[in-house]
């Protein structure tokens, strides 16, 4: 009878050992496996995905565009072998921010004189060419971004040529 009551006695401890012995098992082995999972994330570079997806949004343009005409069109004049040459171009620009162009028309005698500066400083010759005109574009997307910025506004995405003549 003394051994029937120690069975009685050690079964319920063992029972009650072994149920906190397995829960805790469990426990470390979830601890581990979730362990290895972030580390295995980590190292295969699970987050960086996410930092260039970000990238990317930033970068997108938001809403379509929208253009803005700069009136009135730039008239310069060269001195082309002693003759008098002229070219008037007809410039939109666009951006996907509408702000800009507040921004652009507050500063346009700034900007209408550094864009006049960089087409007198142009060779006729070259800006007959769409090489040339591509060129001057580049240029004139540059000269204007720089206003912008350098007053603290938002910038242009491009310049268009509406009206481009050479006489």
């Amino acid at each position: 009878m003394a051994d029937n009551d120690k069975e009685q006695d050690g079964t319920p401890e063992e029972e009650g050992k072994s149920k906190k012995g397995i829960i805790i098992i469990a426990l470390v082995v979830l601890v581990a496996i979730g362990a290895s999972v972030g580390v295995t994330v980590m190292l295969l570079g699970g987050s960086e995905p996410a930092a260039e997806s970000e990238a990317v949004e930033e970068e997108a343009p938001q809403g379509p565009a929208v253009y803005h005409e700069i009136k009135p069109a730039f008239l310069v004049t060269f001195n082309v072998g002693g003759r008098q040459r002229y070219m008037q171009v007809h410039v939109s620009a666009s951006s996907r921010d509408t702000n800009v162009f507040a921004a652009v028309e507050h500063h346009m005698p700034l900007i209408r004189s550094k864009v006049i500066n960089l087409y007198s400083g142009q060779d006729f010759e070259m800006i007959q060419t769409e090489a040339g005109k591509q060129a001057l574009r580049e240029e004139t997307v540059r000269v204007i971004n720089e206003v912008l910025e350098a007053e603290g506004a938002g910038l242009i995405e491009n310049v268009f040529f509406t009206n481009f003549v050479l006489q």
